[in-house]
């Protein structure tokens, strides 16, 4: 016979049929005598070339035959086979017939583990685990091979994890790695890789549960691994982007500054060495023939996070080498590997910080054109594909904030929840990125007066809010920002509970501020502002001080910060001019004019915030007695293009009121009817008519005003046409959609239309 692969499937299943369903039968009919003779045959017959499979096979048979009916020959000849395969094949071979030497069992287990493929058995890996674990029960402690075998137990425990997914496996692999290491006795392997081992038990762990003290672990062994290395080890630049990657990690959690400052150090160290010119240093490596693809991707990962590890210190303590430093250090990374998302991103990320501090477009315009190119080629479900989205969204904010294009406003609200959307719920970034589509959400309300924006940022600030514990270091921006939320919403409905839910989110923010966070005066200026309107609702004087406790705060919190010191001064502003309407103190109104132009100083023509600082300036001239002054700024709030209708709304009609006390008809009627022409922006076709309806609320009687001072003013015509324009805004509204829409319809349904029209003469006939 020269074929054996019959017989030994034929076998098999006799072998397997007893051993599942107990059919005793099959192990001693004639035919299984036959197959069992011919097998032998075969086997004597190529003793030099038999398949492994044919002895296990016969060496089983006889094993089964003779626990079913003892034969000493049965046992005898299971022995023999089965003493040819267990120092080769232990995971073959049952535990009876195991060398009774145990200390030999760890070496056969760790053959087993050798010859393992991804689609092996998984019972030879058990059986692989078993050998280890038994054998190392018979091991002495000062065996220089034990710790060998605990790192090879180790690995076992990763493998069969990986397969089945058991978090005992972790456990056992994770304290059995440790062991190793505490062995101090690494054979010729070195302690490196029994670090390695223990690496990828504990990383597996920290995947599994997100525990602190796993975090610790990784970092301990990834610094023992980073200071072992050579300087001229290719392996540095993996160690070092490792190390990195796991002490920023525990930094965003603990927000632990010398985490950050080691990894920098790290960092720097891997790249640059001792050298001192950073600049030399980086260029050599961008320049550097391309050699292995892994080094030199490891070397663009390590310089993108070098970036960013500097981009957030600078945000920590503003020292200026940092961002600096961020910017060359990503320029770098892109120009190496532009196709990779990270290095466009971290570089879009430190521009957009510069241009907060230094106010050049062209660092905001590349801001957003690398986070552009940046999404190219991403999609969902990719891992970058949110933060990408996420960094487009903000810098589109900013670039509404400065130049008040509406589209920008947009965008930055569609692509914040794109971001949003694609976002792990755990990922750190997720908070962030909800404050910013919250912050977007509210700019586009005051611009539009839309309800449901403010709805939804109230909702997302809420739901940011619950999902972080109670010392997470990103809740008081959570709080402060949903606190903004609910005041815009309190100004546009009167909900005196959105106002006291408001207070209360402020005032816990600043309670558990980090005393060194860098954005601390943007809380203070928060509450300012949202103390300030209750006061306005309540007329309680403890509201009104605490406004301006907290409005000074802020402006000497702010420095050189323009956007928090822009706020904070308007504010100050506003603050003081309210009490001078209470105590008649002639140096709060001195002090108000001093912020307010501050305020209308530091807003360049085009920025959307210049018209409301402008109508601010203009109460505190009129405060003072200086109408004309006053009329003059409101005169430039009302020009200011990009500013929310509704400031521009009130700086016309205060011109108009503030004119027609001093019986200025003509100047009266210009700006009450620059108020009725800008009603119809505020209230837009594109709200909902709820929305409508709520801002128009605000306005009413302004028609009849314009039209009564058009009535000194002359001609009279033009006395009605303002009463009917500020009359019927929504009414306007429908006749210009209804004619749009025949218009449409005529292009699209000429004969249909006819027939609509001919329907519509015959109703309008008279009876």
């Amino acid at each position: 016979m020269t074929d054996s692969k019959p017989l030994v499937e034929s076998l098999r299943r006799r072998i397997r049929a007893y051993l599942d369903d107990g059919d005793r039968l099959g192990l001693f009919d004639p035919r299984s005598n036959t197959e069992v003779a011919e097998l032998t045959e075969f086997c004597l017959a190529h003793a030099d070339s038999v398949a492994v499979e044919v002895v296990e096979t016969l060496a089983w048979l006889h094993w089964v035959r003779w626990q079913v009916m003892p034969d000493q020959r049965d046992l005898d000849i299971a022995q023999a086979l089965f003493g040819q395969l267990r120092d080769i094949y232990p995971e073959l071979t049952p535990a009876e017939f195991r060398n009774p030497d145990r200390t030999q069992w760890p070496y056969a287990g760790a053959r087993v583990l050798d010859d393992l493929g991804l689609d092996a058995d998984p019972a030879h890996l058990d059986t692989a685990i078993e050998l280890l674990e038994q054998g190392l029960d018979s091991v002495p402690t000062g065996d220089p091979d034990r710790g060998v075998h605990l790192m090879n137990l180790a690995n076992g425990y990763i493998q069969r994890f990986d397969r089945a997914g058991a978090a005992a496996d972790l456990d056992g692999a994770v304290q059995t790695a440790l062991d190793a290491l505490r062995t101090g006795r690494f054979a010729d392997l070195g302690a490196d890789v029994f670090r390695e081992t223990l690496e990828r038990a504990v990383d597996r762990r920290h995947d599994l549960y997100h525990r602190i003290d796993d975090l610790d672990k990784l970092i301990d062994v990834a610094r023992a691994r980073w200071r072992t290395v050579a300087a001229d080890d290719p392996r540095r630049v993996f160690r070092a982007v490792r190390l990195s990657a796991v002490l920023q990690d525990r930094f965003e959690r603990t927000e632990r500054r010398s985490d950050l400052d080691e990894a920098i150090t790290v960092e720097r160290a891997a790249l640059i060495g001792d050298r001192t010119d950073l600049d030399a240093a980086l260029a050599e490596i961008r320049d550097e023939p391309v050699g292995d693809p892994d080094v030199r991707l490891a070397r663009v990962v390590l310089l993108s996070g070098h970036g960013t590890s500097l981009s957030v210190r600078y945000g920590l303590s503003g020292v200026d080498s940092d961002l600096a430093a961020a910017i060359v250090v990503c320029r770098i990374a892109v120009e190496m590997m532009p196709e990779r998302p990270a290095g466009p991103i971290g570089l879009a990320i430190a521009l957009r910080m510069r241009f907060l501090i230094a106010g050049d477009p062209a660092d905001l315009e590349e801001s957003i054109r690398l986070a552009r190119a940046a999404g190219t080629g991403l999609s969902p479900g990719d891992p970058e594909y949110g933060h990408q989205l996420a960094v487009l969204s903000q810098s589109l904010r900013y670039r509404y904030e400065h130049r008040g294009d509406l589209t920008d406003l947009d965008e930055a609200v569609s692509t914040g929840r794109a971001a949003l959307g694609n976002l792990a719920g755990d990922d750190p970034e997720r908070v962030l990125c909800a404050v910013n589509l919250l912050s977007a959400l509210r700019a586009r309300a005051v611009q539009r007066g839309e309800l449901s924006d403010l709805n939804e940022a109230v909702e997302i600030g809420r739901t940011g809010l619950a999902s972080l514990p109670a010392r997470h270091p990103h809740r008081p921006v959570c709080l402060s920002n949903l606190a903004l939320s609910l005041m815009d919403r309190f100004e546009a409905v009167h909900d005196r509970s959105d106002a006291d839910e408001a207070v209360e989110a402020a005032r816990t923010a600043v309670e558990i501020l980090n005393p060194t966070d860098p954005d601390r005066q943007a809380y203070h200026f928060t509450l300012s502002r949202i103390l300030r309107s209750r006061y306005q609702d309540t007329g309680r004087p403890d509201d009104l001080d605490g406004a301006l406790e907290a409005a000074r705060t802020a402006v000497a919190l702010a420095g050189a910060d323009l956007p928090t010191r822009l706020y904070a001064l308007g504010e100050l502003s506003v603050i003081l001019t309210q009490r001078f309407a209470e105590t008649e103190a002639e140096a709060d109104l001195d002090e108000a004019v001093e912020y307010a132009r501050l305020a209308v100083d530091a807003c360049p023509p085009g920025n959307p915030n210049r018209a409301g600082y402008l109508y601010l300036l203009g109460r505190v001239f009129e405060a003072q007695k200086q109408v004309d002054s006053a009329i003059d700024v409101w005169r430039d709030s009302v020009g200011a293009g990009s500013g929310p209708p509704r400031n521009r709304i009130s700086a016309a009609r205060a011109w108009g009121a503030a004119a027609a006390r001093r019986a200025q008809w003509r100047s009266a009627r210009t700006g009450y009817a620059a108020a009725v022409e800008l009603i119809p922006v505020q209230a837009w076709r594109g709200i909902n008519r709820a929305s409508q309806e709520l801002l128009l609320a605000d306005w009413s009687g302004l028609g009849a005003d314009a039209a009564a001072c058009a009535v000194h003013a002359g001609p009279p015509g033009e006395a009605a046409q303002l009463l009917e324009m500020g009359r019927n805004v929504l009414w306007g509204q429908l006749l210009e959609t209804r004619t749009a829409l025949t218009d449409s319809l005529r292009k699209q349904a000429p004969d249909l239309a006819e027939r609509l029209d001919t329907v519509r003469a015959a109703l309008d006939r008279p009876l």
